[in-house]
């Protein structure tokens, strides 16, 4: 890793010392206030950087971002979370629920679903009018639904039941998640056919092995624990009472889509990756996501329109889990720290922070060195010996910001922080637009 440099304390007026009680600010004498605008965007054009840190999955992104007064790193960590825009269902056409879950219930559990969509292929709703003015639903704006479930008295009715809809369906040109898991195998099967003649794996083939359609397969952990009860060495034990009703599960796979005017050719179902759906077409981010349980004769059937909005509106429309930041870490060795006590700060206080290098100072064996400040979790841990609490000094850095961000998967996270610095930049213009309109009435 490369040397981290000091930090500049005269750019960040201070620093943030940790000591046993908490932290504390140390003031430090800070550069002049930046005559004019130019001047300040000069300074902030020298000092600013943006570097990636880590990519842990596909959905992960870990970023260091530097040069920046605290209130621009919150900003932009609140924009990711509230104003960068997605698809999700807004309008919930209630046709007919018989089953245990209350309308209102059932379409805010439809809302939560997550879209694999990219949402910049969209327009807002308003955007497109009718002849009165009023907005109107287009395929530009609209994605559509359609939810149509009945449940069998036996599981082999109820197969025979779908079978018998999904016929239906294809007539009226709705794809379920069946037809998408179908058209995926047998583009799959046509790949492995002609690998084989090339004697290997083709780069979408990796691709497509790397993706995540299921919920069950986000993690090791989660592939083992499949992996563990799929076993050909495993035998189920019958856990139904012998005259217990038969219960349908309803899963996301069971949402038909309703391709609207040339959604189709734009989304096509052979398609694979974020932003154009895990199987294909338009369809949600995971196809295992429970919606209800339905009892023998119980039915659901209604109609749910999604619409472009942001997570200030309502949570379902923010693209990731979490973004946070926290401030690095700088981390100085006042005195030489060798041998056991070393050993004990480099593998029990501080483990990944510092690491044992040889020496032959003063006749010891090794000694301690700063290797990775990154992994610095402030724990203090290393405080409870009075030796080490005199040798070891940490403080934050103030403008040195690390960004961790998880999307909720229907956009990359690089591509939601792309997305936010544009709408960052969008509030800037509109702020600095409003100050020359009142300069201009005031002269």
């Amino acid at each position: 890793m490369a040397p981290i440099p000091e930090p500049d304390l005269t750019a960040t007026g201070g620093t943030y010392d940790v000591n046993e009680a908490g932290i504390e600010f140390r003031h430090a004498p800070a550069l002049p206030t930046p005559k004019d605008g130019t001047e300040f965007l000069t300074r902030m054009q020298n000092n600013l950087s943006l570097k990636v840190l880590d990519r842990p999955s596909k959905n992960e992104l870990v970023f260091e971002l530097v040069g920046v007064d605290i209130s621009f790193a919150n900003a932009l960590r609140r924009i990711m979370i509230a104003e960068v825009p997605t698809m999700a269902l807004e309008f919930v056409y209630m046709w007919n629920n018989s089953g245990l879950i209350h309308d209102e219930v059932l379409s805010h559990r439809l809302g939560l679903v997550p879209l694999n969509v990219d949402p910049r292929l969209f327009d807002e709703y308003g955007f497109d009018v009718d002849e009165d003015g009023n907005p109107a639903a287009t395929d530009r704006n609209t994605i559509v639904f359609r939810l149509n479930v009945t449940c069998g008295r036996t599981a082999k009715e109820d197969e025979k039941i779908r079978k018998k809809m999904e016929v239906k369906w294809k007539n009226e040109g709705l794809v379920s998640g069946y037809d998408v898991a179908e058209a995926q195998k047998s583009k799959k099967e046509k790949k492995k056919s002609s690998s084989r003649g090339r004697g290997g794996k083709t780069n979408d083939d990796e691709m497509e092995d790397n993706l995540e359609p299921s919920v069950m397969n986000l993690s090791i952990a989660d592939r083992a624990a499949a992996d563990a009860v799929s076993s050909p060495n495993v035998q189920p034990t019958p856990i139904d009472s012998p005259h217990r009703p038969f219960t349908k599960h309803v899963y996301t796979r069971d949402f038909l889509w309703a391709p609207q005017g040339d959604q189709l050719s734009r989304f096509p179902l052979h398609s694979s990756g974020v932003g154009s759906g895990v199987g294909g077409g338009i369809r949600p981010l995971h196809e295992d996501i429970l919606i209800a349980k339905l009892r023998p004769g119980q039915v659901i059937e209604l109609e749910a329109h999604a619409r472009k909005g942001v997570g200030k509106d309502h949570a379902k429309f923010s693209p990731v889990a979490t973004a946070s930041y926290r401030l690095m870490p700088h981390v100085e060795i006042l005195k030489p720290v060798y041998d056991e006590l070393a050993e004990e700060l480099v593998n029990w206080f501080e483990p990944g922070v510092f690491k044992c290098e040889p020496t032959d100072e003063d006749g010891h064996r090794i000694k301690a060195v700063v290797v990775n400040p990154y992994a610095c979790t402030m724990s203090r841990n290393y405080m409870r010996n009075p030796i080490l609490k005199d040798s070891i000094k940490m403080s934050r850095i103030p403008n040195h910001f690390i960004f961790s961000v998880e999307s909720v998967g229907m956009m990359e996270p690089a591509v939601i922080v792309a997305e936010a610095l544009k709408v960052l930049k969008e509030k800037c213009e509109r702020v600095s637009g409003l100050a020359d309109d009142a300069l201009a009435m005031g002269e």
